[in-house]
């Protein structure tokens, strides 16, 4: 088996990701609106997916120094989420939260390309749309654009807008039925000031 098979695993498991999860203590609103709306509310915390699948998790640490280079690569960045919409997935409208990223606006597009080149075969992401990586926090899922499009006037007017210094990324893995947790940390390089 060559060093680049032993890194990455032709089996993509659909249990691992490399995502962006905003704090905990930011995600009070947002837990409120997915316990009512989003049915994987319990397997996943809020996030927006970077890379979805990803390698099974025996794979995990054979990826983590590549995987920690590109990351450090970029620097923190603001986020910032106050804008709602919607698309259409499968038999559902999708609700979700728009993340701004007001210093470099295509960090999250950049940051998510590098990751992809640095795993071959992982561009699921990129090929979901024809406009391809459209990065999102889902918020629920509802029957109907004009059931989601109620729901959505509704969530965003007494939605408040979360905002915080993205310092780090996270490769999150969940076994059987149980909810992702967060298995690796990835630091992104300190701003300057």
């Amino acid at each position: 088996m060559s060093a680049q098979q032993q890194q990455l695993d032709p089996t993509k498991d659909f249990k691992s990701a490399i995502v962006l999860a905003p704090p905990e203590d930011l995600l009070t609103q947002v837990q409120s609106i997915r316990k009512l709306y989003d049915k994987a509310y319990i397997r996943w915390m809020p996030h927006i997916n970077l890379i979805f699948p990803y390698v099974k998790l025996p794979y995990f640490d054979a990826n983590l120094e590549k995987i920690q280079k590109v990351i450090e690569s970029f620097p923190s960045f603001k986020i910032v989420f106050k804008e709602l919409s919607y698309f259409k997935h499968g038999g559902n409208f999708v609700i979700w939260a728009k993340p701004e990223t007001p210093d470099n606006p295509d960090i999250l597009v950049q940051i998510q390309s590098a990751l992809e080149n640095a795993l071959p075969g992982f561009n699921e992401l990129s090929k979901k749309s024809e406009n391809g990586f459209q990065p999102h926090m889902t918020l629920g899922q509802f029957n109907g654009q004009k059931h989601a499009m109620e729901q959505l006037k509704n969530i965003q007017s007494t939605f408040d807008p979360i905002e915080y210094e993205v310092t780090e990324l996270y490769a999150i893995h969940r076994p059987a039925d149980v909810p992702f947790t967060i298995r690796n940390v990835f630091k992104l390089t300190k701003k300057l000031d």
